[in-house]
């Protein structure tokens, strides 16, 4: 081999290995450190079982913007932001990126999170922005002491406790004449049909049902279940039916449906438990427990309004669920809940007299 040749094929592995490298080091290396010089953090999104989020802190300084350019690498993967910032990216498709540019006017903590279901691990996909201020860099805020969880606490309520519906059904289905409650017999068994808003409202609007004052309150409805409310109203209506006295309930316990809500849950809870609240979303099989199903009355006048609050911000315990209290802020929590009752007692779509 002449010297000319030997010039030409090194010239040649020049191009074939330092090329690419080159601009993998660009990729990889030079531009992400440039970008973050101009305030530009580059986040890769990769599934969860390789690595989730490449950067999984991110620091920000009060008054300064922040530019965060998420990619995703393998999968889609859906970005949001919270708690209390309304950001939501939507899906990024394998190979292409988004970016939000954020500035804060105050310290804090917040989440960027994954809204697509990108594996058995999605949950993981979590990363955290802490925002400090240089005026007063010892000072960050401390973390908030949830009232409700601290009350459920007090009052002794097992937060993680599961309903035993076949248990209750026996219980209920022997209790039948037997001087057991209302709620005792309702609440464990099938109901003759979905209890329904819409006929609820008819009724309470007819003058059919009287409604006790205390449960027109929102306080009395988030700390009492359903079924303590067709108690005090089957006390209050002795000659109305269950199933009259249900639909007033699922009156008096739903409101309006909140399209932000809906897109919440849509977008963090129906991978499980389904868009309708039926416990068939496509990872419903990949759960630690059974997947509970809001669609359920059943099941739905057992709980307290503040019980499923504090599922969905502490997480729960042994079933698979994340925490959410780190990307909603409360309000944005009790509008989820109110959401659920929506599932339950569908306000906003049709009920057959079933």
């Amino acid at each position: 081999m002449t010297r000319v040749e030997g010039l030409a094929r090194f010239a040649l592995l020049l191009i074939v290995c330092a090329l690419p490298a080159g601009l993998l080091g660009y990729q990889y290396g030079l531009r992400p450190a440039l970008d973050s010089g101009a305030g530009i953090v580059e986040i890769r999104a990769y599934a969860p079982e390789y690595g989730g989020f490449s950067v999984k802190s991110v620091n920000a300084v009060v008054g300064q913007p922040v530019t965060l350019r998420f990619t995703a690498m393998d999968v889609v993967h859906g970005i949001a932001i919270g708690p209390g910032l309304g950001i939501d990216l939507g899906p990024v498709d394998p190979g292409k990126h988004r970016e939000v540019t954020l500035t804060f006017d105050q310290p804090g903590t917040y989440t960027y999170y994954c809204t697509t279901w990108c594996s058995a691990d999605h949950w993981r996909m979590r990363g955290v922005i802490e925002v400090r201020d240089p005026s007063n860099p010892d000072v960050f805020p401390p973390a908030q002491i949830d009232p409700v969880i601290e009350r459920l606490i007090a009052e002794g309520i097992d937060i993680d406790a599961r309903v035993d519906m076949n248990a209750l059904a026996a219980g209920a289905k022997s209790a039948h004449g037997s001087g057991h409650s209302p709620a005792e017999v309702t609440s464990a068994l099938e109901f003759s049909r979905q209890p329904s808003a819409a006929r609820g409202e008819a009724l309470v609007a007819e003058a059919s049902v009287v409604i006790p004052d205390d449960l027109r309150t929102l306080d009395w409805q988030r700390t009492h279940t359903p079924g303590e409310a067709l108690d005090a109203l089957h006390a209050a209506n002795p000659a109305q039916g269950h199933d009259v006295l249900a639909d007033a309930v699922a009156y008096l316990w739903t409101r309006p449906a909140d399209d932000v809500a809906r897109a919440v849950y849509n977008a963090n809870c129906a991978a499980c438990h389904g868009e309708f609240g039926s416990a068939d979303g496509p990872a419903s099989l990949q759960t630690a427990s059974d997947v509970v199903l809001f669609s359920d009355p059943a099941y739905m006048f057992t709980m307290r309004g503040d019980v499923l609050y504090a599922k969905i911000r502490r997480g729960g315990m042994g079933t698979d669920m994340p925490n959410f209290g780190t990307l909603f802020t409360p309000d944005e929590t009790w509008a989820l809940v109110d959401y659920l009752w929506s599932l339950t007692f569908a306000r906003d779509r049709h009920v057959s007299d079933r």
